[in-house]
C-alpha cells in the first residue's frame, strides 16, 4: 500500500527550506511553495516505487527527491549554488573580523585586498567544497550539522573540509607568501 504523499507536506516544506538556504539561497516564499509543490508531485507519481519501508527511511526518500528538485530549481533559475552561496559576492563577507588593532587606511585596505582574494579562492572550488567551507567557516555549522544539512555522513563532510582547505591552501600559497 502506498503511503499518502498529501501527510509529508509539513516535512517536505522543511526539507525545501533547509535545501534552499544551501542551494538556493535568494529564492522567495513563493519559489519554496512552488518548489514544495513539485516535490509532492514527484513524490506522489514514483511513491509506488518504494516499497513500505520505516518511516526514516521513506523521510529519507523525501528528502533526496527534494535535493534533486532545490538543485534542478537552481540551476533552471540561473542561481547556481555557487552564486547562492551569496555570501561570497557580498562586499561584507568578512568584514567584521579584522584582526588587528591597528585600524589605518592602509591596513583596512590590505585586509580588504586579501578577504577579496580569499573570497575569490573560495569561488574557484567545485561546488562541494565551497558548500562545506561556507557552512563551516561562515554560518559556523558544525560537522554533524552539516551533515544533517546536506544529508551526508560527517566521513565525508570532514573529506570534503580537507580537500577544500588543501586546495585553498595550494590557491593562496603564492599570494600570502608575497605579503
Amino acid at each position: 500500500m502506498a503511503r499518502d504523499i498529501g501527510e509529508y507536506h509539513p516535512q517536505i516544506a522543511q526539507f525545501v527550506d533547509q535545501l534552499c538556504r544551501v542551494y538556493y539561497k535568494h529564492s522567495q516564499p513563493e519559489d519554496r511553495r512552488d518548489i514544495s509543490s513539485e516535490v509532492a508531485l514527484i513524490a506522489h507519481q514514483n511513491r509506488e516505487q518504494i516499497a513500505d519501508e520505516s518511516e526514516r527511511a521513506f523521510l529519507g526518500w523525501l528528502h533526496q527527491i527534494a535535493q534533486n528538485v532545490v538543485r534542478n530549481w537552481s540551476r533552471r533559475e540561473g542561481t547556481a549554488a555557487r552564486r547562492a552561496l551569496g555570501s561570497l559576492d557580498d562586499e561584507n563577507f568578512g568584514t567584521g573580523q579584522i584582526l588587528s588593532d591597528a585600524h589605518t587606511p592602509e591596513t583596512d585596505l590590505l585586509f580588504q585586498e586579501r578577504m577579496t582574494v580569499v573570497r575569490n579562492a573560495i569561488s574557484e572550488l567545485p561546488l562541494i567544497h565551497q558548500q562545506v567551507i561556507w557552512l563551516f567557516y561562515i554560518e559556523g555549522l558544525s560537522v554533524k550539522e552539516i551533515a544533517g544539512k546536506l544529508g551526508i555522513r560527517k566521513g565525508t563532510v570532514k573529506s570534503r573540509l580537507y580537500h577544500a582547505r588543501e586546495q585553498l591552501a595550494t590557491r593562496l600559497a603564492s599570494y600570502f607568501a608575497e605579503s
